[in-house]
């Protein structure tokens, strides 16, 4: 029986309630961050993205965004800017830790990165360029692979 209803589109739909979903869930924990860093003398300003991971104002970055600096301002879709300490670092992982000033923060709640599955649908929430709040979404590629 032909109820005129298109599978494709049934599927597009669903994959675009999961992608609205996550996307409302964690904008509100995504910061845009700004930094000065010192690059042989001089300042040189730089620009990332962050998640709150917790409601007292840790966040998780990327410890390049954060190089030459120990501290910088986040930003938030609400209109917040908070400024922000660098806690830790790990240039191998390449992730860095900062604490916001203050607490009452969104944080997004982490995964168990053991239970990802390769073709698992993923989704990206970050500040591209100063674009705050850019979602993208795609599949996890690959699982055990190392930089070197």
């Amino acid at each position: 029986m032909d109820d005129g209803s298109d599978p494709g589109e049934e599927a597009l739909d669903a994959y675009s309630r999961v992608v609205t979903s996550v996307a409302e869930r964690l904008i509100p924990s995504v910061a845009s961050l700004r930094v000065r860093q010192r690059v042989r003398g001089a300042g040189v300003d730089g620009a990332g993205s962050a998640v709150v991971i917790t409601p007292d104002g840790f966040m998780l970055t990327s410890a390049h965004v954060v190089g030459g600096t120990n501290r910088g301002s986040a930003s938030f879709v609400d209109g917040r800017e908070v400024a922000f300490d660098v806690v830790g670092r790990d240039q191998l992982s390449d992730l860095a830790v900062l604490r916001l000033q203050g607490d009452g923060f969104a944080s997004a709640e982490l995964g168990e990165a053991a239970g990802l599955r390769v073709g698992q649908l993923v989704v990206a929430i970050g500040n591209p360029m100063g674009f705050s709040g850019s979602v993208t979404a795609g599949v996890v590629s690959a699982l055990g692979r190392a930089l070197p």
